[in-house]
């Protein structure tokens, strides 16, 4: 009986696995409201019916596919955050190295998701994982040193995080995670030395 289960489980997982790489070649050559599921499913030679064992419509899937990937990055950085390391600057750098491999690691999707389709939904929670996970230390400085400007400071950095981010994807993401990562610390630092001032 487990090994049936098994044996299931692995069908459903080769699925999903076919539609996901499916939608996101579709997503290379048209916007998602452009998609028919009977266009993916063909795409993927799958039945429809299979399709729908799974989804309601093909934006369900995206944003499953996207969920993943934000479940993903929080779970590279929990291990990061048990090592109970304080909140400085460069422990905020090496949150990055780790956002950074991660986004690595998911390189087709980040490339057709973030730099093609611009989900300005999706890349608004990135941002905030981002803002949250991986400048702890910024977000934590009092606000009397923030001054008025320490909300559009972090608009900022967010935004330039974003640039960053989709430069280093659409260039092929030639340079290894920890030197973006290390850049990015630099930026950030110069601007709140400049805030400081």
């Amino acid at each position: 009986m487990l090994t049936e289960q098994k044996a299931k489980d692995r069908r459903i997982l080769k699925t999903k696995q076919a539609l996901s790489t499916g939608l996101l070649e579709l997503l290379k050559k048209k916007p998602i409201e452009q998609i028919t599921v009977k266009e993916l499913t063909n795409h993927c030679n799958l039945n429809r019916s299979t399709f729908y064992l799974h989804y309601a419509n093909v934006p369900a899937l995206l944003e499953e596919m996207e969920q993943e990937i934000l479940q993903g990055l929080n779970r590279v950085l929990d291990t990061f955050e048990q090592s109970g390391l304080p909140l400085t600057p460069e422990t905020d750098s090496r949150a990055m190295v780790q956002a950074f491999w991660f986004l690595a690691q998911h390189k087709e999707f980040c490339a057709t998701i973030i730099t093609q389709k611009k989900d300005r939904r999706f890349i608004g929670q990135v941002m905030e994982v981002v803002k949250s996970r991986c400048l702890g230390f910024w977000v934590q400085m009092p606000k009397s040193k923030q001054g008025e400007v320490g909300e559009y400071f972090f608009s900022f950095v967010l935004s330039g995080c974003l640039g960053v981010v989709e430069h280093w994807i659409e260039s092929g993401m030639k340079q290894p995670p920890e030197e973006m990562a290390a850049m990015v610390s630099r930026f950030i630092g110069s601007g709140v030395n400049a805030i400081l001032r």
